[in-house]
């Protein structure tokens, strides 16, 4: 009896510290804010304070819903104070990329707020966004750049978060504690959504979306439908191209999804096509006209492309270009946007951590091959993964054009949640009865 209940006893131990733990972390950080004489840093403190009562209230929630609930809270904890830890290593090192520029037009947009006016730019979307969003947090907070930054973390772990629910919804005999390490730990995740600008808010926005897919590819509910509205909106507001990778996988999902409904599948398959197709095709007409894409033809897009990766090659981190039309230039594109630079390519310290970074997944990916090999033979069995593996395909597509080292390695934490479940999509968690997992192998 006592060794049933030592289960229960160590789980609520091992919250209990969790939240001692955090609770003294942020104690000694919202005390270093505080104890600095400037308006902005304390209300950094306040925003940080705010965020602790918030999360602890989020991170409880999500851990009472999963199998791996005390582990999972103190996982979702360390993110959150790693975060906090590579926001400020991006203060020290000049990572910051247009924070300052997002901080000053914050602002001014809150004034003109706070006057009862509506700020007037050039668009609503994309860096627009991003400023406009800035205005409305310091019409509430005040300007602080340390507030902003601390709360754009948050809201990047908070789309990790949704990535692992995702994970665990669509695949509940993955390998829930491998994709909870990579999602809410990995360095990339954890250093590029942690400032002020679009990387945290798109994968925050994409982790919704990915979740909001994984309900629906079980039922059709509108919780599903919610998350997934609230995603794509974000992505079309945050970055409007990948919006339409994201919704042409989402449709490549649903058109081989099984429906199990006797002679009448084929004609509920029509009637969600008759739905789902238009909508999807609005969509990426809305974000062709944001990204000022002339033409939806195939030579439109690819001149498209072509142009945009032509404005990366520039600066201290180029590369030569790689042309991922060609069966090996796509091959060549997809090691470039998963793992390069390489060792010898890298000709700084931080490029060199990446390279290091870079060959630790190609390493992970090789000892998991048989989990990846699994996923990949599973597609035609799995709406879910046919979604994971479109996007992932598109999206090497369009950015293994890009020809310049730092804004690969910024843009790929966009990819990587998706890599991160064909590495854990076989089952390798132990069950109650101490044996391993079988991996689910019938049609979802």
């Amino acid at each position: 009896m006592s060794t049933l209940a030592s289960g229960p006893v160590q789980a609520n131990r091992m919250r209990a510290v969790a939240v001692l733990g955090l609770t003294l972390a942020l104690a000694w950080g919202i005390g270093t804010l505080m104890s600095v004489k400037d308006m902005a840093t304390v209300r950094a403190a306040v925003v940080l304070s705010t965020l602790l009562v918030v999360s602890l209230l989020i991170f409880w929630a999500a851990a009472r819903s999963d199998p791996e609930g005390s582990l999972l809270l103190v996982v979702l904890i360390l993110s959150f104070v790693f975060k906090l830890v590579a926001a400020y290593s991006r203060f020290r090192m000049g990572l910051l990329a247009d924070a300052f520029v997002y901080d000053k037009f914050g602002e001014d947009i809150a004034r003109t707020l706070a006057a009862g006016e509506w700020p007037v730019m050039d668009r609503y979307w994309s860096t627009g966004f991003v400023r406009l969003v800035t205005g409305m947090v310091y019409l509430i907070t005040g300007p602080t750049l340390y507030g902003a930054t601390i709360l754009w973390a948050w809201f990047g772990l908070l789309g990790m978060l949704g990535f692992y629910k995702a994970f665990t919804v669509a695949f509940p005999d993955g390998n829930r504690r491998l994709y909870m390490a990579l999602i809410l730990l990995y360095p990339s995740m954890l250093l590029w959504t942690s400032s002020l600008g679009k990387d945290a808010l798109m994968v925050l926005a994409l982790g919704m979306g990915a979740y909001g897919a994984a309900r629906l590819h079980r039922r059709l509910d509108v919780p599903g439908l919610w998350w997934l509205a609230l995603g794509v909106a974000g992505m079309l507001m945050v970055r409007p191209h990948i919006v339409g990778v994201f919704v042409v996988a989402l449709v490549a999902s649903m058109l081989v999804r099984p429906i199990r409904a006797g002679v009448l599948s084929p004609v509920i398959r029509l009637a969600g096509l008759a739905v789902l197709v238009p909508v999807a095709l609005s969509l990426i007409s809305t974000a062709a006209g944001f990204i000022r894409l002339e033409s939806l033809t195939t030579e439109g897009v690819l001149e498209f492309v072509e142009w945009a990766g032509g404005q990366t090659e520039q600066g201290g981190s180029a590369f030569a270009r790689i042309n991922p039309r060609t069966p090996v230039g796509f091959v060549l594109g997809t090691l470039t946007v998963l793992f390069r630079p390489f060792p010898w390519e890298a000709h700084t310290v931080f490029a060199s951590m990446t390279a290091l970074e870079g060959l630790g997944l190609l390493a992970l990916v090789l000892l998991r091959w048989r989990s990846v090999k699994a996923a990949l033979l599973a597609v035609r069995r799995d709406s879910y993964l046919v979604m994971v593996l479109v996007y992932g395909l598109l999206f090497v597509f369009f950015f293994a054009n890009m020809a310049n080292f730092g804004i690969v390695a910024r843009q790929r934490v966009q990819v990587y949640p998706f890599v991160f479940m064909l590495i854990a999509y076989l089952g390798g968690h132990a069950s109650a009865s101490g044996r391993w997992s079988a991996v689910r192998t019938h049609d979802r």
